[in-house]
């Protein structure tokens, strides 16, 4: 389990950023009202890591970026990114026939899946919309590549479903299917910052686009680790029950050739390891690839967002 009291000191210090957030999609809602907007602001406003803004901030934190103008920005990129998150959640949840997310019935349970579609639609939509808004073609580009590429990685897991993949095929996927999104959003934020704000030299680019690459598969990781421990729990469908084989079960098919632990607690323990460490190396990662900026404080938010999710 992460630490939610350090991971609560960083969503306070960043509580007037997500603010902006929230008013940008409240606006948005409000000028495109339907008969759904109650369901839709309810489930966009429950409770959530919000993640990909935090990210999103603390790269803006790092660059010592402030005003106006520049939070205005940066939130409307914020807000973009999640709603088209929250899009593909509604669209995960049809596919994996889920009851619930966030606490609350997904619209697919709720309604039926044809309504489903159309809210995680509407959500897009709504971020097309805010995108739209910053007037920026690369912005554009760097959502609509990283778009694609997840869902590239959703139908090559359709096909690769109840399939025993190897680990660096099921690595290639979760960077395809999380990892998209935020690279999405560190890339927009260093364009922006870089074209509006000050120069934004290569390499310390590279090193910031390393950490959210390695610090989102770790985020990844971590939660797949949270759903093979959780398997036998009424909180989550398990990943193995869709026919998704994560790190976990692909430890224990390389050891027996199956990826069933239902008799064998010891193998499944010794998989939660296996994984913990390979999560542990992966966000390890994440702050070596900042060593070639000097350490200051904007630097250490930015580890000790990567140091909550270790495993122990």
């Amino acid at each position: 389990m992460y630490n939610k009291e350090e991971y609560k000191e960083i969503l306070d210090y960043f509580k007037q950023d997500l603010e902006l957030v929230y008013d940008e999609i409240k606006s948005l809602l409000f000028e495109n009202n339907n008969r759904l907007n109650n369901e839709i602001g309810e489930f966009l406003f429950s409770k959530s890591k919000r993640l990909r803004p935090v990210v999103m901030f603390l790269i803006k934190d790092f660059f010592n970026v402030k005003g106006a103008e520049a939070d205005k920005k940066i939130a409307q990129l914020a807000a973009a990114l999640e709603l088209l998150h929250s899009a593909t959640l509604i669209h995960d949840d049809i596919i994996d026939c889920a009851k619930t997310r966030r606490g609350l019935e997904t619209f697919d349970y709720r309604f039926n899946s044809k309504m489903a579609v159309i809210a995680g639609d509407y959500l897009l939509a709504l971020s097309l919309k805010l995108l739209s808004k910053l007037n920026s073609t690369k912005v554009f580009e760097y959502f609509s590549d990283n778009t694609l590429t997840i869902c590239n990685g959703e139908i090559n897991q359709f096909f690769d479903k109840n399939r025993i993949i190897t680990i660096d095929k099921y690595i290639e996927k979760s960077i395809n299917k999380t990892s998209s999104l935020f690279i999405a959003g560190a890339k927009s934020v260093l364009y922006i910052i870089n074209k509006e704000f000050l120069p934004v030299y290569d390499n310390v680019k590279n090193s910031v686009l390393n950490f959210v690459l390695n610090f989102s598969l770790g985020f990844q990781i971590y939660d797949d680790i949270e759903n093979f421990l959780n398997q036998n729990t009424e909180k989550t469908s398990s990943d193995i029950e869709n026919g998704i084989y994560t790190l976990p079960y692909l430890y224990i098919s390389q050891q027996k050739h199956s990826c069933d632990i239902i008799k064998d607690e010891e193998l499944s323990t010794m998989a939660a390891d296996f994984s913990k460490q390979y999560l542990n190396n992966t966000l390890n990662k994440a702050i070596e690839s900042l060593n070639a900026i000097k350490h200051t404080h904007k630097t250490s938010l930015l580890i000790k967002l990567a140091e909550i999710f270790k495993e122990v």
